[in-house]
């Protein structure tokens, strides 16, 4: 099963769980030093590049004495590694592995080739919006299955992020809609700010997350549809939209429960502009409604 450094990293510490306090005090009794970290040749493509969370998605061959051939995202030593990476580089890196956590310290180009065509990330080298820049229009589904367009929500400040339900880390998309749920609340609770901003969220798993699935998620997540609207579409459209806001999308042909995938927020103002990202989950509805009253005035 082919799994992002971070989940496989979690599922080793969650199985190593009942021998961590047995090997500390046996550290300490014997006053032994930490073992050496260990440094493995990496050979692959890079997929996709994530500045905002300093890493490198790689598809990569069998890590000898390591791990067996698989695409994940790894941890970047420096951010001058990542300058000049390119979705479809090949590229022969070295990677540290110290305490269960890898992370790459030297990368080398070798040559180009072609990007798989499970990922969005031919897509990101057209270039990824920045602030100020007017978002792109599309045509999507939400999901009451009405066609909708990006651009009807003009008129209205806009927070959209692309999730797809069946996400199984809770520290990923479960955290971005819990996140969406509590501004949702505040925004109903505070006069000031009551119909002042939409929430959107994109799904960027269409076959799965069909318009019922969505309105069946929509409701558990307890998703007021004149505040927070979920929508879907076909797959290129998803993942040229997701590319376009720094979102690299990498499914797992054989499990299609796997996806290999950042988490970018945005916050549009109402004439449609980019006003600010919010990488990853650790962001706070607190953050974001006070860039809400920021550009409102308030």
């Amino acid at each position: 099963m082919r799994l992002p450094m971070a989940l496989a990293v979690r599922t080793a510490l969650t199985l190593l769980a009942s021998l961590v306090f047995v090997s500390v005090v046996t550290s300490l009794s014997a006053c032994s030093t930490p073992p050496p970290a260990k440094r493995y040749e990496v050979r692959g493509q890079v997929l996709a590049v994530y500045d905002d969370r300093q890493e490198l998605a790689i598809k990569h061959e069998d890590i000898v004495g390591f791990m067996p051939g698989m695409t994940m995202s790894f941890p970047v030593a420096t951010s001058t590694l990542l300058i000049g990476r390119t979705p479809g580089e090949l590229v022969t890196a070295t990677l540290e592995v110290n305490n269960l956590v890898g992370t790459l310290v030297a990368i080398t180009h070798v040559g180009d080739a072609p990007l798989p065509d499970n990922s969005n990330a031919a897509a990101m080298v057209d270039g990824i919006l920045q602030p100020g820049d007017a978002i792109p229009d599309a045509a999507l589904i939400d999901q009451h299955d009405r066609r909708r367009a990006l651009s009807g929500w003009q008129g209205s400040p806009v927070l959209l992020t692309f999730v797809y339900t069946r996400c199984p880390l809770p520290t990923f998309c479960p955290a971005v809609n819990r996140n969406f749920a509590t501004i949702q609340q505040i925004l109903a609770d505070d006069p000031a700010l009551v119909g002042r901003l939409q929430l959107i969220s994109i799904s960027f798993d269409p076959e799965n997350d069909t318009p019922e699935v969505l309105a069946d998620f929509a409701a558990k997540q307890q998703s007021d549809p004149a505040v927070w609207t979920w929508l879907t579409g076909d797959r290129v459209t998803t993942d040229r939209l997701a590319a376009k806001f720094g979102v690299g999308v990498i499914r797992d042909t054989d499990d299609p429960l796997q996806v290999t995938h950042n988490l970018r927020t945005a916050l549009v103002d109402a004439s449609g502009h980019l006003v600010k990202i919010y990488p990853g989950a650790e962001w706070t509805a607190a953050a974001v409604l006070a860039d809400l009253r920021a550009l409102l005035g308030k």
